[in-house]
């Protein structure tokens, strides 16, 4: 009787290579896309809750006896509580959303406290006036918030009574939930000067398309979500709620 020989089965190792390579290509491929859709709903998501958080400081403003904004908390660590003396803010420049005295949310999608700066003109607890200046020379008084396509610098705004923002995912220059200083943003001219722009003294803000590491754009590397309020919308507001005549 003839024997039969079976041919046995499996895959060689060859064959294992190929299919690995393949899983592993799926693989990293859904888990970049994967990441890719978790950034954009956190950044979604910080969007939506800084545009809230400027109608909060809007209706702040007209509950007062006199219309102002709250100051910003420069406490370390941070209180939630503005800093002010003699019914003035305490310090110029970039602090922290006081978001216990707002009664809104107090860190960004990725757990950094938002950041907050306030016009002199518009802080003052003895309140503010139709005739309040809107455009004033920069370090004098409201802030010029810019926009860039290329390397063309495009002004937004000139007026903004207030602006709050979110240091983006890279959380440069910012505060976790901790209180913990996250790390400094790199010095000017090392590729994170608009971020930069965002966290100095000098009233004047950048609001743009993020651009990731290793991307080359002018004013380098920028993930920050900016809102800010114009003093003409904040004056309106304050008109349509009888606070201003």
């Amino acid at each position: 009787m003839q024997k039969i020989e079976r041919k046995q089965a499996g895959f060689t190792l060859i064959e294992i290579a190929v299919v690995l390579v393949i899983v592993g290509f799926l693989v990293g491929s859904f888990i970049g896309t994967f990441a890719g859709r978790i950034d954009t709903t956190r950044r979604s998501n910080t969007q939506i809750e800084l545009d809230e958080i400027k109608n909060v400081l809007m209706a702040y403003a007209y509950s007062q006896p006199l219309p102002f904004l709250p100051c910003p908390d420069t406490d370390v660590p941070p209180d939630g509580l503005e800093n002010r003396t003699a019914g003035i803010c305490d310090a110029p420049g970039v602090g922290v959303l006081p978001w216990l005295d707002l009664g809104v949310g107090n860190e960004d999608a990725w757990g950094i406290r938002y950041s907050y700066w306030v016009s002199a003109n518009y802080s003052a607890d003895t309140g503010f006036l139709l005739s309040a200046p809107d455009r004033l020379p920069l370090n004098n008084g409201n802030a010029t918030v810019v926009t860039k396509v290329g390397n063309a610098v495009q002004v937004v705004v000139q007026n903004a009574a207030a602006v709050v923002f979110s240091r983006g995912k890279n959380g440069l220059g910012g505060i976790n939930v901790s209180g913990v200083n996250q790390p400094a943003i790199p010095a000017p001219g090392n590729g994170h000067d608009d971020e930069n722009e965002n966290n100095d003294l000098d009233a004047f803000f950048v609001w743009r398309t993020p651009t990731e590491e290793g991307a080359v754009a002018a004013g380098g590397i920028f993930d920050d979500i900016v809102v800010w309020i114009n003093s003409y919308e904040l004056k309106a507001r304050m008109v349509e709620a009888d606070v201003l005549p």
